[in-house]
């Protein structure tokens, strides 16, 4: 009897656990309510973590959805806060401020990107490469009637798009590799970067003056499928290479979210 008993408690835990697995999540929800869309970008604005001793911890993200109108004017709305599963908030822990759905010509992607990079940047019905005379070097302008497309991505927070960091970013999202920018040890995207920090002060802050909320982002991140070495606000991204190559794929990420 007591077999019985310890074997069917087993099968619960399986089915309490594969039911977690397979929650949909926020995004996929936005994703089927936009069927009918064209073109959007899901971007994680903010996210928060309370923790309990006695129950089962709490996880939230807040999402900024971006769409073009019929009259081609960008719209931008932020949503509720949404909760999450541990494993939801684990896979996007390190991806503030980035793309983590888009919807580009009917065509969605799940492939984390740095904000606008996915349907604007580089497309030359939005914008163009302009070449500075005395440096030589190539950056990304939008088009006047689109010029609102880098305050709503907050690009000014993050400096100029430059041509060959933008191709840097094509050959790791080919790969089906992330991609944060920036050199060793400093993101130029993410929750770990400095744009972050000035576009969204309340995480900042929350960062800054919650230890508890700061070791639980931090946890995460080293606990995600797709971390990037990150282990606190001193550290950052440890290197290019590891964030790079430590299971950032989309196939990887996918799997192990559920229903991704």
């Amino acid at each position: 009897m007591r077999r019985i008993f310890v074997f069917l408690s087993f099968l619960f835990l399986i089915s309490c656990s594969s039911q977690e697995t397979f929650r949909k999540t926020p995004v996929d929800q936005f994703i089927v309510d936009m069927s009918d869309v064209k073109n959007f970008t899901i971007l994680l604005h903010d996210m928060d973590a309370e923790e309990h001793m006695f129950t089962a911890n709490e996880y939230r993200h807040q999402y900024q959805i971006i769409t073009m109108g019929a009259d081609s004017v960008p719209q931008t709305k932020t949503t509720e806060w949404y909760p999450v599963s541990e494993a939801f908030f684990n896979l996007h822990s390190g991806d503030i401020g980035m793309e983590i759905a888009s919807k580009i010509d009917g065509k969605v992607s799940k492939q984390v990107s740095p904000p606008g990079y996915s349907g604007y940047v580089g497309n030359s019905q939005y914008g163009q490469w302009k070449t500075n005379p005395s440096t030589g070097t190539s950056f990304w302008e939008f088009y006047g009637r689109y010029a609102m497309l880098r305050s709503i991505f907050g690009m000014g927070y993050y400096g100029p798009i430059y041509r060959s960091s933008y191709y840097d970013y094509r050959r790791h999202y080919s790969s089906g590799r992330n991609y944060y920018g920036g050199s060793s040890g400093s993101p130029r995207y993410g929750t770990y970067s400095s744009g972050v920090s000035k576009s969204n002060p309340s995480f900042a802050r929350r960062m800054s003056t919650s230890s508890s909320f700061k070791s639980t982002v931090n946890n995460s991140v080293s606990r995600s499928p797709a971390r990037s070495a990150a282990g606190s606000r001193s550290s950052g991204y440890k290197s290019t290479s590891s964030r790079y190559g430590s299971g950032a794929s989309s196939r990887s990420r996918s799997s192990s979210s559920g229903g991704k």
